[in-house]
């Protein structure tokens, strides 16, 4: 959900969405990338200030949060090659692709040590390695698999998804930053009174 070039943010969903909270703060968006399980250290020594498209259980440590305003789904993609399983029970000891560093709690308590992780590093490596035949099974959100198809298409073909989990995601805040929760929630509150998040989610789905 980010457009990298030169190992910068250079668009997708995450800069708009920052842009438009730091303009309500008053304030401008510097955009850093790093793997996923550096996240919660860096927002807790205060490093950085605001992560979002999380849930707290995927990101424990002492962190603040936003109120949810993000909806988003976690979806099973099946290739097309094999069948479409009845239910993710179907999928024990069957590899399934997940990106590095990312938690899957949902998976974990349904199918236990069952869960056989695939990982790579990112979701569209997973939608490459399923295309390639390396994998049969991935997982990937809703948001982003919607903003693939409409940025690049799907060159791999796959089964009607699984709905693993519905959720409403939210932002991790350092309890650092000179933005606390309470401020933070009030920018996005107005924003989204304004529509202007809808407007940002429109132009990716």
């Amino acid at each position: 959900m980010a457009l990298i070039a030169d190992s910068q943010v250079v668009g997708g969903i995450h800069r708009d969405l920052g842009s438009a909270i730091a303009r309500e703060l008053n304030t401008e968006a510097a955009f850093v990338l790093m793997p996923r399980k550096r996240i919660p250290g860096v927002l807790e020594r205060g490093a950085g200030h605001l992560s979002c498209h999380y849930l707290p259980e995927w990101m424990p440590g002492q962190l603040d949060w936003t109120e949810p305003f993000m909806p988003n789904s976690l979806l099973l993609l099946s290739s097309a090659r094999v069948a479409r399983p009845p239910t993710l029970l179907a999928l024990r000891g069957v590899r399934i692709g997940t990106v590095h560093g990312f938690e899957y709690p949902d998976m974990t308590r349904i199918l236990g040590v069952g869960f056989m992780r695939e990982d790579a590093a990112d979701l569209t490596h997973n939608l490459l390695k399923l295309d390639a035949g390396r994998i049969d099974h991935a997982l990937a959100g809703e948001v982003f698999l919607r903003y693939q198809q409409r940025r690049h298409g799907l060159a791999v073909k796959v089964r009607n998804p699984l709905v693993v989990r519905r959720y409403v995601a939210s932002c991790a805040v350092s309890r650092a930053s000179p933005y606390p929760v309470e401020q933070i929630n009030r920018a996005i509150k107005n924003l989204r009174e304004r529509r202007e998040i809808d407007a940002i989610y429109d132009k990716y789905r």
